[in-house]
């Protein structure tokens, strides 16, 4: 008999509670068809996870899988859909108080539960309990049915595969699995990981939308570093993104003592500590606002910390492209300009939101220019055009400079010449939040409007170029109402 582990009791009570559960095992009894609660949310009694206001809750049906979704949506008041017609998949998707619930009910598809079971992905998520003995609230152990060891496995920490020809199935479970151990802090058990080793190539037979919700969920981890790089010794890492391969032993000089794909990773690494630690350089309050800032989301259920994170893998993209020695140094021109160009390309390539697709951009773009900055105590000028040109992403730009230049460690970047003050990019990083604070003090005096009846003048560039003329006056503070904006916008003009 397989080992058990005793579940959280807070949880298996907040499960045997839930609202949207009993409603299935009342209906499940009305029409007498038995119903298994299977997956995570069984595995997710064993373990410590972060509670979620988003439930997900994936039931096995024995017949009339139909009947069964569309009545317990009906008494929900939930919406249902129809996900697979042929394998008789539904989803239902409901609300209670704060909490959102995702329901998937499928048919068996196999001859028995076992069997069903066992074209599951991974042992981990292989649990499963009838939800009218889940219910009860009697005897839960002897009800729980672990067939292939998976209590095992969740004591033991491993995402192992059900059977080999699962990841021919669905290639995408390679990516889960993955997932699966950086949000549970499991490893992948060793003939699983050579299985993905040997069918990595497989990814690419997946829709682009899929491997990029599963990238988005590893990257969201605060605690991602050892998965991407296991992804990358498991050859699934290229498969998403091949760009990545052509910045493999391209070393970079003086200032750096990795090649530019061990850099990447390394700054990924120490993005990590920094946000984990960040308190130990800026007041708490602030801390906490930057955890807030990159926890909101971009689009629905995708935050900003995974762009950055995704940003930090890709800042160095452009430079094999414009790498090149002068008397044994070596430079990478532009390779910002031509970098922000190819993640634009990815993004496109993996089906990002139009939005993620400009912040990663915007990011490898003007991830040198804080760097540039701080190289002397900044001055109010350069601190506003910064803030002026990355606008919202300042923050994203300020945390990969300080990644970036963490994970620099050759001979000439710790020299004593070369400058670089780390505790001016935290003070900007407080000033970011304190002209979010004080939205008047960037209102303009002025728009154009106003410079073209000003001047007399029709609708063109020289209106924007001065309007920035403007704003830059006035953050310096040069003038501060609109008639020093006027004098300022006549002198700009007679100057043209």
């Amino acid at each position: 008999m397989t080992e058990f582990i005793a579940p959280k009791a807070g949880k298996l009570k907040q499960l045997s509670n839930d609202p949207v559960l009993r409603k299935v095992a009342l209906v499940s009894l009305e029409l007498g068809v038995n119903v298994y609660l299977i997956g995570g949310t069984l595995r997710d009694l064993f373990v410590k996870t972060r509670r979620n206001k988003r439930i997900e809750f994936d039931f096995a049906v024995e017949n009339n899988t139909f009947q069964l979704a569309e009545t317990v949506a009906r008494e929900l008041c939930a919406y249902s859909f129809v996900l697979n017609q042929v394998k008789a998949v539904i989803r239902i998707v409901c609300r209670d108080n704060d909490l959102s619930y995702e329901c998937d009910f499928a048919g068996f598809r196999a001859c028995s539960l076992k069997e069903d079971i066992y074209l599951r992905d991974f042992t981990i998520n292989t649990l499963c309990v009838n939800v009218r003995d889940l219910i009860s609230k009697q005897n839960f152990e002897s009800s729980l049915l672990d067939y292939f060891g998976a209590v095992t496995d969740i004591k033991k920490r491993l995402v192992r595969v059900t059977c080999e020809t699962n990841f021919f199935d669905d290639p995408l479970r390679m990516l889960r699995g993955f997932r699966f151990c950086a949000d549970l802090d499991f490893v992948l058990e060793s003939n699983t990981f050579l299985l993905i080793k040997e069918n990595f190539w497989r990814l690419r037979l997946a829709a682009s939308e899929r491997v990029c919700a599963e990238l988005v969920k590893i990257l969201t981890n605060p605690d991602c570093f050892r998965c991407i790089v296991e992804m990358d010794n498991s050859g699934i890492l290229s498969c998403i993104l091949p760009e990545i391969d052509l910045l493999r032993n391209v070393s970079q000089g003086k200032y750096h003592h990795l090649d530019i794909w061990q850099h990447s990773l390394d700054a990924l690494l120490k993005l990590e500590y920094l946000i984990t630690n960040l308190a130990q350089n800026i007041p708490d309050q602030y801390a906490k606002r930057v955890n807030a800032y990159l926890n909101e989301e971009i689009v629905y259920g995708r935050p900003r910390i995974w762009i950055l994170k995704l940003a930090v893998i890709l800042h160095d993209i452009g430079k094999p492209a414009v790498k090149f020695e002068i008397n044994g140094a070596v430079h990478f021109y532009t390779h910002e300009k031509v970098g922000a160009n190819i993640a634009q390309s990815i993004g496109k390539r993996l089906k990002l939101s139009i939005k993620e697709i400009i912040v990663l951009k915007s990011v490898v773009l003007y991830h040198l220019r804080a760097g540039q900055i701080v190289n002397r105590k900044p001055g109010k000028r350069a601190k506003f055009r910064f803030f002026r040109d990355t606008k919202e992403n300042a923050l994203l730009v300020l945390l990969l400079s300080l990644a970036d230049r963490r994970a620099m460690l050759g001979p000439a970047a710790m020299d004593e010449s070369y400058v670089f003050l780390e505790q001016e990019i935290f003070v900007m990083i407080v000033e970011f939040f304190n002209l979010q604070d004080k939205p008047e003090a960037m209102a303009r005096l002025i728009n154009g409007t106003d410079v073209m009846n000003f001047l007399n003048i029709q609708p063109g560039v020289i209106v924007g170029t001065i309007l920035s003329q403007v704003a830059e006056a006035q953050a310096l503070g040069q003038v501060s109402t609109k008639a020093e904006a006027k004098k300022l916008v006549l002198a700009l003009y007679t100057q043209k």
